[in-house]
């Protein structure tokens, strides 16, 4: 017999076996048969059965862990966002608070013409302490003026304007002297800037009383200055063997906090500056 009958031959049987035992089957003659077959199979099913869910499982936790871990970004990304506004609300909100206190003075002060101004700079220079504004002489400005803040606390002079900008001479420069008044003895003297940024209250009569803690306004002598300003705080009475009494003072003003101030381009009793 040739190979191609062979084969012929063979698929035929295999057609004729398979109807046969289909046919078995439907007569139920191989139902023992069967029943001993799914005996140890039983096991191998079961285990498929387990691995397929296991499989399921594990595809359904990774899936999970992906989904977990682009939640987790989305939080974290949203968490920024919300401290990022955070911050910049507190900023406002500071802003606000500053800008309602000078309003308040300004309000408090009508018999007084201010200019507002915000700080645009510092002087670099380490020996000269002095701020730059966003203000200068189109706007009113003119040096010997004196700016403030909050609290109605001087800040210093102007020390030059130009059109639209000027330089403060803070009060802890070295260059600066102001004339001041003790809120509670009432001693005069003047406070005098330092080469390393504090003041210094001298000139002050040996008969007069310099107290820890009292408050240092300006005497306005000169009519350059209004009266009243706040000036700062006795920190240390120093040694009165001086022909004068002096004392340290703490600045009411840290002038690296300011973003606005206040000019004062007029006042009742003001005098043209020299």
């Amino acid at each position: 017999m040739r190979p191609g009958e062979r084969r012929s031959w063979t698929s035929w049987g295999l057609v004729v076996l398979a109807v046969l035992i289909l046919f078995l089957h439907e007569l139920g003659w191989l139902r023992p048969l069967e029943s001993i077959l799914v005996v140890p199979l039983t096991p191998l099913q079961r285990l498929a059965a387990s691995l397929g869910r296991s499989a399921l499982g594990t595809v359904g936790f990774l899936r999970e862990i992906r989904e977990l871990r682009d939640e987790v970004q989305r939080l974290r990304a949203q968490a920024e966002d919300l401290q990022t506004e955070n911050l910049r609300l507190r900023e406002l909100a500071a802003e606000n608070a500053e800008l309602k206190a000078l309003l308040g003075i300004v309000q408090e002060n009508p018999q007084v013409t201010f200019v507002a101004a915000t700080v645009i700079g510092y002087e670099t220079d380490p020996y000269l302490r002095y701020l730059i504004l966003d203000v200068g002489t189109r706007h009113g400005v003119r040096e010997g003026m004196p700016v403030i803040t909050r609290g109605s606390a001087l800040v210093g002079r102007i020390a030059a304007a130009d059109l639209n900008r000027s330089r403060v001479r803070l009060l802890t420069d070295g260059g600066s002297q102001v004339g001041a008044l003790l809120q509670t003895t009432r001693a005069s003297g003047v406070v005098i800037g330092q080469p390393d940024g504090s003041l210094l209250l001298d000139f002050v009569l040996p008969d007069e009383e310099i107290l820890p803690g009292d408050v240092v306004l300006t005497s306005g002598v000169g009519g350059q200055i209004p009266r009243a300003l706040v000036i700062g705080q006795v920190t240390e009475v120093l040694g009165s063997g001086e022909p004068f009494r002096r004392a340290r003072v703490r600045p009411a003003v840290d002038s690296r906090r300011l973003t606005y101030v206040l000019v004062i381009t007029s006042f009742p009793g003001m005098e043209a500056s020299p």
